[in-house]
């Protein structure tokens, strides 16, 4: 009782600059204390940082998605608990890469599977998903790496091509053939 009460103390007492500053007084009372003030808002606010919960070991070896063996107890009609564990559902997968034009094999949760159809495909997930880290290790951030390579690489290859004058307008064209990928040859343009 007593913490509470100290608590409601706390957070009623007004911070010092709010009473010494008379914008603030004789502004209405809808408008918020940072707008009615003259200093610029950025001084006011503090940066808070959010504490990133540890990854485990088996969750760096896949695609989990946030996903991690989670723990609590049985608890059958006697009352008696017993402990227990979750486990992410794992499965064993080859999933495609656009840029590497590979299939890649992964421990991957189900719920990975669901993110990478919603962020369209392995190479958007890889690049944008808060829960592939760039650096540590893990398939996922080797994969990573070795599409933001290829990237790098070919956007130097591009920049190379344009210095000597040649198009790069038909790069992303590919014209395919069965399982086998054909570049257009200068009589199919015709």
């Amino acid at each position: 009782m007593l913490q509470r009460f100290a608590l409601s103390t706390v957070r009623q007492s007004a911070p010092s600059w709010l009473t010494t500053c008379s914008t603030v007084a004789s502004s209405p009372t809808w408008m918020s204390a940072t707008t009615a003030t003259s200093t610029p808002s950025s001084s006011l606010q503090q940066p808070t940082q959010t504490a990133i919960r540890t990854r485990s070991s088996r969750s760096r070896r896949g695609l989990y998605d946030g996903k991690d063996v989670r723990f609590g107890n049985n608890v059958p009609f006697s009352m008696k608990k017993t402990r227990r564990r979750w486990n992410p559902n794992v499965q064993e997968k080859r999933v495609y890469s656009e840029i590497l034009d590979e299939m890649i094999p992964f421990h991957i949760t189900t719920s990975a599977l669901r993110s990478i159809d919603k962020m369209g495909g392995l190479d958007q997930y890889l690049l944008k998903s808060r829960h592939v880290s760039t650096k540590g290790e893990g398939e996922g951030q080797r994969i990573r790496n070795r599409v933001v390579q290829k990237m790098m690489h070919e956007k130097e290859l591009k920049k190379q091509a344009i210095a000597r004058g040649e198009s790069v307008e038909d790069w992303n064209k590919i014209v395919l053939v069965g399982k086998k990928i054909k570049q257009p040859s200068a009589s199919e343009e015709e």
